[in-house]
């Protein structure tokens, strides 16, 4: 095998090695700042504001039914969790 080819092989290793490991420290740090907000407050918003944009758009499609109720009610419980919480988890551009 050639010297390129062992260069190209490790860099590619190590960046992936890297990459996985700051995903995976961004993910922690992520999961300690919600079990803070669970110790502190009990509770924060269950989903993302992209997440809520995509239940407000599949129920505007789908307005009737057992499921339309059912994301009905997990909107409600988010803008309780809003409301509710002084800390919000995710970043809320109109909050």
């Amino acid at each position: 095998m050639s010297l390129p080819a062992i260069i190209v092989m490790i860099a590619s290793i190590i960046v992936l090695w890297g990459v996985a490991a700051i995903t995976l420290v961004h993910s922690m740090r992520q999961e300690d700042r919600k079990l803070a907000l669970l110790q502190e407050q009990g509770d924060f918003e269950p989903f993302s504001p992209a997440a809520q944009r995509d239940v407000e758009a599949w129920l505007s499609r789908h307005p009737e039914g057992e499921q339309a109720r059912e994301m009905r009610e997990l909107l409600e419980m988010q803008k309780r969790a809003r409301h509710n919480n002084a800390r919000l988890f995710y970043h809320w551009p109109n909050s």
